[in-house]
């Protein structure tokens, strides 16, 4: 029998989680990693009520994309679950995918708002710092 977590029978709309950090990679010094650096890689772990969203911001030519998963404490469904990008005064939507997974392309500028509707929840990070 297989130890599977349990389905979220009563989701509740309208519930809106502000996400808290509970780990960033730019706060642990390794010999490898250059200090200062304007443009290096994160991760980042946050905790928002039955939710846990992990980021990676990673640079590329084009420029930097942010990288992210859901993961939640119970089985739910990813299906119709939105994430909502505004950085300045563009916003972009796009669907998480069914296993909680989606990428961005992000603009210049050095911080962003990010939602997650899932399930007619809201995951809230305000002020998600980029460089």
């Amino acid at each position: 029998m297989q130890n599977r977590p349990p389905s979220r029978t009563h989701p509740q709309p309208g519930l809106v989680y502000r996400a808290i950090l509970v780990m960033d990679s730019r706060n642990v010094r390794t010999p490898l990693r250059r200090q200062a650096q304007p443009r290096s890689n994160w991760s980042q772990l946050y905790q928002a009520g039955p939710y846990h969203v992990d980021l990676s911001l990673k640079w590329e030519e084009a420029g930097a994309r942010l990288v992210g998963q859901v993961i939640s404490r119970e089985r739910i469904s990813f299906e119709q679950a939105q994430v909502y990008l505004k950085q300045d005064a563009v916003q972009v939507q796009i669907p998480l995918d069914l296993s909680g997974r989606f990428s961005l392309q992000l603009g210049l500028a050095d911080d962003c708002d990010l939602e997650l509707h899932i399930q007619g929840e809201v995951v809230r990070l305000d002020g998600l710092k980029l460089s």
